[in-house]
């Protein structure tokens, strides 16, 4: 640590890092540099000291069993309790999925389940005109064979904490937790914290909450979402973009010939059947050269016909969207059936008819991204630039990141920052407890950058 606040007194300044990362940003130059070194290093120092705080409090939330599709409402009331004894007022709710269903940003939860599910929201007692949040989610992974230890025994070893949770997501709960006491006790502004189930597509938590908080009277110009990007390189990468994912099924139904012998399948004529792998991979190419030219198509699994001799009278296929912009995927699902309908009568003859069925299968989820040359995106930049060392790069490579709500629905730039974690998604998940104490120092420093 002493080595790491050794090389921030050496780095380059806020003024500088954002002069030579985008002219945009020419607003920012007269911040002065001296009160940006002793903030950086402020926060790192105060989130050192809070340390075996930081330490036991994950220690405890990795300890309550909070699997995804679980309601977590033990692990959410130790978070309540937490946020009691500071100057905040709790909101907790109990969501169901099913009440969105038809929501534009819905996504079926994976596993499917309708809780409720536990959410908690953090008000500051006293807010400024505008402030921001943090938000990170409570549930885990479940647990899969391989585990050396037990999950819910954390174990400190050589600076890792291992246990279920430790990296995805629950030190990230901590993480914003141990930071929002640090920045009462400073008696600063506060942001709005939130523990929220995230999991399996974020329609247990993440899109009931920001639905409600975008009908309400909300000051949020900015939010943080205290989750590592899936790289496992920590604060090394910001998620500032997510992609727009559509997983579509595709059923195709032809026919076949009249049989010219007795009981012989095989006996039909193949040009008189109508082909439906052909008649597929006709109407994918269709697509691919017209409604989806601007968007990443993969053909993932493909099955048809029962046998080698027979025209194949049926097909199913499995085919994966990725976009970008102005697209989502309601709309694309919508235009994709429509332009299936069309095809079919092309194709079809007057005794034989094609039929197309596509419906959603899967991801069905929409793009959303935040300036990576905007003021928000500048002051977090340099905050984890200052504390760690070295400038983070771009990941804008995720698809049904959370980041996309507080995009989507308040209209408001958002962030995924992390700590750096292991063995995500299985057995023997880590997180870098130095690096945890790190992620809260960026979280206080930027909090008090935003406001």
């Amino acid at each position: 640590m002493n080595q790491n606040r050794a090389f921030n007194r050496n780095k380059t300044s806020r003024r500088n890092f954002v002069l030579g990362t985008s002219a945009t940003a020419l607003s920012l130059a007269t911040l002065n540099q001296s009160s940006v070194f002793a903030a950086s290093s402020s926060a790192l120092d105060l989130a050192e000291k809070k340390r075996p705080e930081l330490i036991g409090l994950l220690d405890q939330l990795v300890s309550i069993r909070s699997q995804t599709g679980e309601s977590a409402e033990v692990a959410q009331k130790l978070v309540s309790d937490y946020l009691n004894d500071l100057p905040y007022r709790i909101d907790q709710s109990k969501d169901r999925p099913s009440q969105y269903q038809n929501h534009p940003e819905y996504m079926p939860p994976n596993p499917p389940s309708d809780g409720p599910f536990v959410n908690i929201v953090g008000w500051p007692e006293q807010t400024n005109r505008s402030t921001c949040a943090i938000f990170s989610h409570i549930d885990t992974h479940v647990v899969e064979d391989g585990w050396i230890t037990d999950p819910y025994e954390p174990i400190l070893k050589n600076n890792r904490m291992y246990g279920l949770g430790t990296a995805d997501d629950k030190g990230g709960v901590a993480a914003m937790l141990v930071a929002a006491k640090v920045l009462s006790e400073k008696g600063g502004p506060l942001p709005v914290v939130m523990s929220l189930h995230g999991k399996g597509g974020g329609s247990r938590g993440s899109l009931p909450i920001f639905e409600r908080i975008k009908n309400s009277n909300n000051n949020i110009k900015a939010v943080l979402y205290a989750h590592p990007a899936e790289t496992g390189r920590g604060l090394e990468d910001i998620k500032n973009a997510v992609l727009g994912l559509l997983d579509i099924e595709m059923k195709v139904e032809g026919w076949r010939g009249p049989q010219m012998e007795i009981g012989s399948i095989d006996s039909s004529a193949w040009n008189e059947g109508g082909d439906a792998i052909a008649a597929s991979m006709e109407f994918f190419d269709h697509l691919k050269g017209g409604i989806l030219s601007d968007i990443e198509v993969n053909l993932g699994k493909m099955l048809g016909g029962d046998r080698i001799g027979s025209v194949p009278d049926q097909v199913t296929a499995n085919i994966r969207l990725k976009f970008t912009g102005k697209h989502n995927w309601s709309d694309l699902l919508r235009k994709i059936q429509a332009e299936a309908q069309a095809f079919t009568k092309t194709l079809s003859t007057e005794s034989n008819q094609y039929k197309i069925i596509v419906s959603a299968k899967g991801y069905r989820t929409n793009p959303g991204e935040a300036d990576w040359g905007g003021k928000e995106s500048h002051i977090l930049r340099e905050s984890i630039a200052n504390i760690t060392g070295q400038e983070p790069k771009s990941y804008p490579n995720h698809y049904a990141g959370d980041i996309r709500y507080p995009i989507r629905l308040l209209g408001v730039p958002a962030y995924g920052i992390g700590s750096l974690g292991g063995n995500f998604y299985g057995p023997n998940e880590w997180v870098d407890v130095d690096d945890l104490v790190r992620l809260t120092a960026v979280l206080i420093d930027t909090v008090e950058g935003w406001t």
